[in-house]
């Protein structure tokens, strides 16, 4: 067991598990990596930076902590034990933000951009469960090994690079392009013999498919319309738009029903004379059969009847971090604490779309407002005064020395010029200051300037 010593010393009696006794431990090997008190090294104002302790939390602790949560996570529909287990990540997340203890959890989770550890054990293992098996009807499940035919029956693609006339040298044409457009999916392929449209297929799947699995298809219907029209030619040349789907049928040894079926298809003509090249071509550029079937592609998201195709992992990804976002705003709206954070962040959303914010020990002090101001150090009667020395009738807190503190407006006019460059009138609200990366790097270098100066 892993404690800290205040901890220990109150651990009077002897914990045991499966009837073997649990020792405690002033460190843990995990995964080759020895873990001790972080506290240690990652203290507020030197140690390891927040980039470093942030890298350790997501790599090392999230995955330590969630170890067998798809079996012990139906514990945490009780609130005693989703508490427990903030608890525990609120501490090592501090250290990430470089903050006093006195945070609010709402306010440290925000700041580091980290969610609550519980919401995000039971959304992982909703998200575990529904990628864990496709159904069975669906085009492009996961075959089996034993399933798989031997690896001399599938070859790679031959491929050839396309150039301008290059029609020419193929009877057959085939290009193909997958669409999505309102969310819906479709896919479509036109052929052309000696110049001239001779056919067109057009297919739609569902709409949480993604047009890479359009494009999959697309390519693998093109190659079952050539094994039923093979006596049209000896050469067939498919061109396409997707390079990923290309790349992902060049595989031999993908599992992938569809890629699988396209294979044989191949092999097959093959061992008819009939040979079948592709090629990718540039999406609108000007050529005509890529946009015929681009167009038809679209044309396709209005058909009625679905082609079964599994839902992707990246939408279920999609939903699952959407589910967390949501339930950790909620949590953060309905709280009555991290009143001046919210006003930096209003949302989770919004805290999330700053991808250059990065916390550290003097920006998370004006974030929280618990930091080295008067009207914080009052409460623990560390200053006899919460009024700030530019004023006798004026509170010295975090806002006020940003916006409004006599004693250093000069510093504050560089940052002001910043604002009125986005149009912000003077004073803005808090969040203008950490929404643009401009905006947030005269934030930082302002708090730098005056930091050692506040008294």
């Amino acid at each position: 067991m892993f404690l800290e010593k205040r901890e220990k010393n109150a651990l009077t009696g002897y914990l045991t598990l499966n009837g073997f006794s649990l020792d405690c431990v002033k460190e843990l090997k995990y995964l080759g990596v020895v873990l001790d008190r972080l506290n240690k090294v990652a203290r507020n104002s030197f140690g390891i930076k927040s980039n470093v302790s942030s890298l350790i939390y997501k790599q090392g602790i999230v995955p330590f902590i969630c170890y067998g949560s798809q079996i012990w996570g139906s514990a945490l529909k009780k609130k005693i034990y989703c508490r427990l287990l903030r608890k525990i990540q609120r501490r090592i997340v501090l250290r990430v933000i470089s903050g006093y203890r006195t945070i609010s959890y709402e306010a440290v989770f925000a700041i580091s951009g980290f969610p609550p550890i519980d919401i995000f054990i039971i959304r992982n293992n909703e998200f575990k469960i529904a990628t864990k098996n496709c159904t069975n009807k669906c085009l492009d499940g996961s075959l089996r090994v034993s399933e798989l035919p031997h690896p001399s029956e599938r070859f790679p693609l031959n491929l050839v690079n396309y150039r301008k006339n290059i029609e020419n040298n193929f009877p057959v044409v085939c290009f193909t392009d997958g669409s999505k457009i309102n969310t819906k999916v479709g896919l479509a392929f036109v052929i052309f013999q000696d110049f001239i449209e001779i056919g067109t297929r057009q297919f739609r799947i569902s709409d949480e498919c993604s047009v890479f699995q359009a494009e999959l298809l697309c390519i693998a219907q093109a190659v079952s319309w050539i094994c039923n029209n093979e006596i049209l030619s000896s050469n067939f040349l498919i061109c396409s738009d997707s390079l990923s789907s290309l790349c992902a049928l060049n595989n031999i040894y993908s599992q992938n029903k569809l890629i699988v079926k396209t294979h044989i298809n191949l092999n097959f003509l093959r061992s008819r004379g009939v040979q079948v090249f592709f090629s990718f071509v540039r999406g609108h550029t000007g050529i005509y059969g890529n946009e015929r079937a681009d167009w038809l592609a679209k044309e396709a998201t209005k058909l009625r009847d679905l082609v079964p195709m599994s839902i992707p992992k990246s939408y279920h990804k999609k939903v699952f971090k959407e589910k967390i976002i949501s339930e950790w705003n909620n949590l953060y709206q309905i709280s009555i604490n991290a009143h001046l954070t919210k006003e930096f962040f209003p949302s989770i959303q919004s805290r999330l779309k700053a991808k250059h914010f990065h916390p550290n020990f003097k920006l998370t002090q004006f974030l929280t407002g618990h930091g080295n101001f008067k009207a914080y150090l009052k409460h623990f009667n560390l200053s006899l005064t919460d009024q700030c020395s530019c004023s006798s009738d004026t509170i010295q807190n975090a806002k006020h020395l940003i916006l409004a503190c006599t004693n250093f407006s000069s510093e504050r006019c560089t940052l002001m010029k910043c604002l009125q460059k986005n149009n912000i009138e003077w004073p803005p609200p808090l969040s203008a200051f950490v929404d643009g990366n401009s905006s947030f790097t005269f934030f930082c270098a302002f708090i730098n300037s005056i930091f050692p100066c506040i008294n």
